[in-house]
């Protein structure tokens, strides 16, 4: 074997190959790595490793030590041990009180083990020596040296005498173990730096190892002097703040006072006593936070931000407000024209609430086409009972959080609408309008819908929790009034849990009392036109809601009035001198908004059999749908055009099928059914129409077809059949009664469901109208009937 060369500091003695030997007691190490030339102390105290100390623990005594790959293992395999270790001497050896020795030693060369040999008394095994090949080039040193002194040097925590000590070392190898030893990499990477034979090899190592932590130890540095920083510039804004503060005490200009104001006022307001517990925590963090380095922090804003919440939002129990039901009625019957039925159901709320000083009402939905005054029934609920009035607008929002707010660890965070609007109420007891609730929806953030079943649930809302505050509300003694156009995009659980009140479209009629009692006088009050200085006549208002709009609710018609008042300001502009009123009449009405927009249907010649009107409701009011059928040679197919949907298509089919069950006792050849295709058009192609309501009307202009019987004129009608042929109730019935007066239709034929709801009409509305109900599709198509015209003669074969 050759010889073995021992490093210690700057001294290298030679030990023969006879003093290495091939078989050498084993000191295995858990944790620990020596090198040659490095002196290390280690603890013994494993029974093996004892009884080695003990027999041959002398000075001088070379044994071999290993690593452990697992420091938890007891019992050693050859397995259990890296496979490069150091041979290393034993220097010194000294008893410990607690028991075991503590051992001075001392690497002398890195050997290799073979196997293990022995494990009684103590380990042993067969080794063999790890030499070193001196490929390296003194440049290639030099450069290494100049690494390790760099890295030294920047190294706060390395003594100077250490850097002394590196520019007197010569032997590359032993200056790479030394870099080794001290460096940051696992037992597994030193030992596999090494077991490298190549000294240049072992350079270009290690030197890769120093420039990996000479980066990190670069940015530990930035971090650490960001930290110092920031640190010194809470301090020094700190020292500052306080040096403020003295200044204004010394000038009597205290604007700290905001702090102490804000304590004051907390503690003089009533809060509950879950609340009160929590707010004298706030309080306690926030004056700790203000007393210290972190005043004027995120964290101290944050819990202001809280405590001013708490402070604005009202607590205490609302007085008992007196509600005089006549005055309300008054209110409701000066700002809003018509609405019976809803004002009805308001007052019915506001007398119980009268009667019980505070009884969980239902949640009032109003439901209806945009215009009709929705919001502005809300308005006027609030003025009937002297309560202020919020509103949270729903349309759009897609996140929970909208609703129950923004927990405070967010930055930015906010409570929800609902604590928002009862912040600015400042009363438990304001009439709350939720608008467009059926705009909701739902998306990755949540579902504001879910949300909202704990506000709107009169059992659970006394104790909603908003996510910003994050404690209980009471939410009880609010009205809440929500809106919508359509019931159908609100999920059934919240549905369930308000009481819906339907706002059907305004009448022709109605909408005329509006714009004269309401809209007119607002917008000449709006631009000072009063006095008589613009006049616009019954006629002309006539000819703008029935021309110039199509709406359900009386929106447009304020936009054209307010344009017929705008051009009215321009004339008198044009012509101070002229003092006359401006009048505007039906021809002034064409001259100012240009041609009629909007050509009402009205009641055409129905004498052709196969020719039938209907009754349809559409989201701005009612129309009348006129239905031609025709036949012509074929083989029974049924065709059917005029852009309809599903539902009506079905319905064209079952009117079909009852036709031909039904043939002999409708007086109809059967046989004619069986070789003529049918064709069932509905005009105005381009839109879209769909609905069970056709089918009475679909059947009757195909019996009048068959049997060549033109309907009697001046009839309209709707309402859903069954193969069984009887006639099912639909809705919309206000809406297709004025459609029919409107078009000059004076007979109407319903189902006999529907009679309540006929009946439930105004006056006004039934007025000139002769309607009759029917449940048999038979009776109704009958009475629906004339006898054949001789304007029309059989055509042969039908």
């Amino acid at each position: 074997m050759e010889s073995v060369i021992r490093y210690a500091d700057q001294n290298i003695t030679e030990i023969k190959t006879e003093d290495v030997p091939f078989e050498a007691p084993i000191i295995p190490l858990r944790n620990a790595l020596v090198f040659p030339g490095v002196i290390l102390p280690i603890f013994v105290g494993r029974a093996g490793t004892l009884e080695l100390v003990e027999q041959l623990g002398k000075p001088g005594a070379l044994v071999a030590l290993f690593t452990q790959k697992s420091a938890d293992v007891e019992q050693i395999e050859q397995n259990d041990l890296y496979s490069t270790g150091i041979l290393a001497e034993i220097h010194k050896v000294m008893p410990m009180s607690e028991g075991g020795y503590q051992v001075l030693l001392q690497g002398v060369q890195k050997i290799e083990l073979n196997r293990i040999t022995g494990q009684e008394p103590y380990l042993t095994g067969r080794i063999s020596a790890l030499g070193e090949i001196k490929d390296y080039s003194e440049d290639q040193f030099q450069e290494f040296k100049a690494h390790v002194l760099g890295y030294v040097e920047s190294h706060p925590g390395i003594p100077d005498e250490i850097a002394t000590f590196v520019r007197k070392l010569t032997n590359p190898s032993a200056l790479a173990n030394q870099v080794l030893f001290f460096s940051q990499k696992s037992a597994e990477e030193k030992i596999q730096a090494l077991r490298i034979s190549s000294i240049k090899e072992k350079l270009e190592t290690v030197q890769a190892y120093l420039v990996e932590e000479t980066q990190r130890l670069k940015m530990e540095n930035e971090v650490r002097k960001k930290v110092e920083q920031d640190t010194s510039k809470m301090q020094r804004e700190f020292y500052l703040r306080k040096q403020l503060e003295t200044i204004r005490k010394e000038l009597g200009d205290e604007d700290g006072g905001d702090d102490d104001e804000l304590e004051n006022q907390l503690k003089e307001k009533w809060l509950p006593e879950e609340v009160r517990k929590q707010v004298n925590k706030e309080l306690g963090r926030y004056r700790r936070l203000q007393d210290g380095p972190q005043s004027g922090t995120m964290e101290s804003g944050q819990i202001r931000n809280w405590l001013e919440l708490v402070n604005d939002l009202p607590w205490e129990d609302p007085e008992p407000r007196p509600i005089d039901l006549e005055k309300a009625s008054g209110a409701l019957e000066e700002d809003h024209e018509g609405l019976e039925e809803v004002k009805k159901r308001i007052l019915e709320h506001l007398a119980v609430e009268k009667q019980t000083g505070g009884f969980r009402a239902p949640i009032l939905c109003l439901v209806g086409p945009p215009g009709v005054g929705k919001t502005s029934l809300a308005r006027s609920v609030a003025r009937s009972m002297e309560r202020p009035l919020v509103r949270a607008a729903l349309g759009g929002v897609r996140d929970e959080a909208e609703i129950r707010g923004h927990r405070r660890t967010y930055v930015g965070a906010l409570p929800g609408k609902i604590l928002a609007a009862m912040k600015k109420a400042r009363t438990r007891d304001p009439v709350f309008l939720l608008d467009e609730i059926d705009k909701t929806g739902a998306s990755y953030h949540g579902d504001p819908s879910a949300a909202l079943l704990e506000v709107l649930d009169p059992e659970q809302n006394s104790h909603f929790e908003d996510h910003y505050l994050g404690l209980s509300y009471d939410l009880s003694r609010a009205l809440f009034i929500c809106t919508a156009n359509s019931l159908e995009t609100i999920p059934a659980p919240l549905l369930d849990r308000m009481e819906v009140v339907t706002m059907s479209g305004y009448t022709l009629a109605e909408k005329e009392a509006i714009a004269k009692k309401h809209l007119l006088p607002k917008i000449l009050s709006d631009l000072k036109l009063e006095g008589g200085k613009v006049k616009i006549e019954d006629d002309a208002i006539r000819r703008v809601i029935e021309n110039h709009t199509r709406e359900a609710g009386v929106r447009t018609l304020k936009r054209k009035l307010e344009s017929l008042a705008r051009k009215a300001v321009l004339k008198i502009h044009e012509n101070p001198q002229d003092e006359s009123s401006q009048v505007f009449g039906r021809e002034e009405v064409q001259e100012h908004l240009g041609r009629d927009r909007f050509i009402r249907d009205t009641k055409e010649d129905t004498r052709a059999p196969g020719v039938a009107i209907g009754l349809a409701w559409t989201p701005v009011g009612g129309d009348i749908l006129y239905i031609e059928a025709t036949g012509y040679e074929g083989k029974g197919e049924l065709r059917l055009s005029g852009q309809l949907g599903d539902v009506m298509k079905e319905s064209a089919l079952a009117a079909l099928s009852f036709l031909k069950t039904h043939a002999k006792e409708l007086g109809i050849d059967y046989q004619s059914l069986k070789h003529k295709d049918l064709h069932v058009h509905i005009p105005s192609g381009a839109t879209p129409k769909d609905g069970p309501s056709a089918g009475v009307t679909l059947l009757t202009a195909l019996t009048s077809l068959f049997t060549n019987r033109p309907l009697k004129d001046d009839l309209a009608m709707t309402g859903e059949i069954s193969l069984r042929g009887r006639v099912l109730p639909v809705g919309g019935i206000k809406e297709k009664v004025l459609a029919a007066r409107t078009a000059g239709i004076g007979n109407v034929f319903l189902p006999e469901k529907n009679r309540p709801d006929y009946e439930e009409l105004p006056d006004h509305v039934k007025e000139g109208l002769n309607a009759q109900f029917y449940s048999s599709m038979m009776d109704l198509v009958q009475n629906a009937l004339q006898e054949p015209s001789p304007e029309f003669p059989d055509r042969e074969g039908w």
